[in-house]
């Protein structure tokens, strides 16, 4: 596995070897491209912080390497007891970020101190409460000169959307960990589908007889389905949250298991070409090739002659064996209906052209180009919708409509944007795009070079 073709930042804390920070650091630069630093400071006097030369080998490491790294702040962060910054969790974030602040570090990641609050089912309490976090949030952007760079943490014991009210009042970024899911019995993808547009980093870490244990000891196809939605959608820092050599040589060894997998049986298969660049006759070997049930959806409606004999001989050419369902619109819906009753192992759409075109057609000649876009982009988030929920693997065929003149009248104007957006839209979902061009196909983007 190449760490520099993940689409992602793969990174692990900076406790793998028994040592100190520095050598964990030497030894990790290469094998990751990011480094949660752990840090602490206790009453007693004794911490882990780096020394100024030791942050300069740091800052030498990350230039060398290509490193960044995360700070991982000392203590769950609130407001003092009279609602002042000096509580101690204030104190010693302001002195890490001081500290860490020449390493520039791709995020903070703070957990929220709630633990007083987290079962409470009175209102005026928990209001006052995320008063108090959103009040605590604001003064630690201030040191770290924005709100992004703060990446708050869901814990373990929790609620799952107990930081939501407080991350909705301030544009702070997220820290999902995964391994705290796991921990709580909370599914995962429904979790990811709502935070990964907010988060910068990503924590995860298995669960055996404790917890922050190896991959390996989770489900594959649980990995699987996390790591088709991260190397689809997700581009920020992903930390394996272990604090031992062989869980992170084992971890990396699950994580290589599932991206070859998914490599194997890409989820999504984007198809793009111009018109008569075989596209389809593509799709359909590679659904061939692929085996099981085929449910192939047809959004071609019989307009005139020429349409009905085209139709026709797309029918001729498929499989006697495939079952087709005719959706000229709201594919998702039609889609996830027909699977109920009849489950199938890949679906192969053509095209999301003619899709298109039932779509802007509903629209009166003065429409907007606003109208168009937004209607055929629910159409394409829904049918993305449906992706994610299937168990089966998608082929989806599209045409370039954008690189000829432009068409002369308003409506076939809004009718290229309106698909380019789409295009890439799904592009950026899918496992594996492919250009076909004279009936040979191109590997444009893929999850995982080689």
């Amino acid at each position: 596995m190449n760490i520099h073709s993940l689409p992602f930042r793969l990174g692990t804390s900076s406790y793998i070897i028994p040592a100190d920070i520095l050598p964990n650091v030497q030894y990790l630069a290469g094998k990751v491209r990011d480094i949660e630093l752990v840090l602490f400071e206790v009453d007693d006097g004794q911490n882990n912080l780096p020394a100024s030369d030791v942050l300069d080998e740091l800052v030498k490491l990350a230039s060398l390497y290509d490193l960044t790294y995360t700070v991982h702040l000392p203590l769950d962060l609130k407001l003092g007891a009279d609602g002042s910054e000096q509580d101690i969790s204030l104190v010693k974030a302001h002195k890490v970020i001081e500290l860490t602040r020449r390493l520039n570090p791709w995020a903070y990641v703070l957990h929220l101190d709630g633990r007083d609050v987290r079962d409470s089912k009175d209102p005026d309490k928990l209001h006052h409460w995320q008063d108090q976090a959103v009040r605590a949030l604001e003064i630690v952007s201030e040191w770290t000169g924005g709100s992004e760079k703060l990446a708050v943490e869901n814990l373990e014991g929790y609620p799952p959307d107990f930081i939501q009210p407080v991350l909705k009042r301030i544009p702070v970024s997220r820290c999902v960990d995964i391994g705290h899911l796991w921990l709580d019995g909370v599914p995962v993808m429904p979790y990811l589908d709502k935070a990964l547009p907010r988060t910068r980093v990503v924590h995860m870490h298995g669960i055996a007889e404790r917890d922050h244990s190896s991959l390996s000891h989770v489900d594959p196809d649980e990995l699987d389905q996390v790591f088709r939605k991260l190397l689809g959608q997700y581009r920020g820092v992903l930390t394996l949250e272990l604090f031992s050599e062989p869980n992170f040589l084992s971890s990396v060894k699950a994580i290589q298991g599932s991206i070859k997998r998914i490599e194997t049986n890409p989820k999504l298969t984007f198809i793009l070409g111009g018109a008569r660049s075989g596209k389809s006759s593509y799709a359909q070997r590679l659904a061939q090739e692929h085996g099981g049930k085929v449910l192939y959806v047809a959004t071609a409606t019989a307009g005139d002659d020429e349409m009905k004999a085209r139709i026709e001989n797309h029918r001729a050419e498929r499989p006697l064996e495939w079952r087709t369902l005719e959706a000229p619109l709201n594919v998702g819906k039609a889609v996830e209906q027909e699977l109920e009753e009849h489950p199938a192992d890949v679906i192969l759409l053509d095209c999301m052209t003619l899709l298109a075109t039932n779509i802007i057609l509903q629209f009166p000649e003065d429409a907007t180009e606003k109208e168009a876009s937004d209607a055929l982009n629910r159409e394409a988030e829904l049918l993305l919708a449906c992706i994610e929920k299937s168990n089966a693997d998608w082929i989806i065929v599209s045409n370039e409509v954008g690189l000829g003149l432009a068409p002369p009248y308003p409506l076939g104007r809004f009718y290229r944007d309106a698909l380019g957006h789409a295009n890439q839209k799904i592009a950026q979902s899918a496992n594996r795009t492919i250009w076909m061009v004279a009936g040979i196909p191109t590997i444009i983007s893929s999850t995982i070079e080689d």
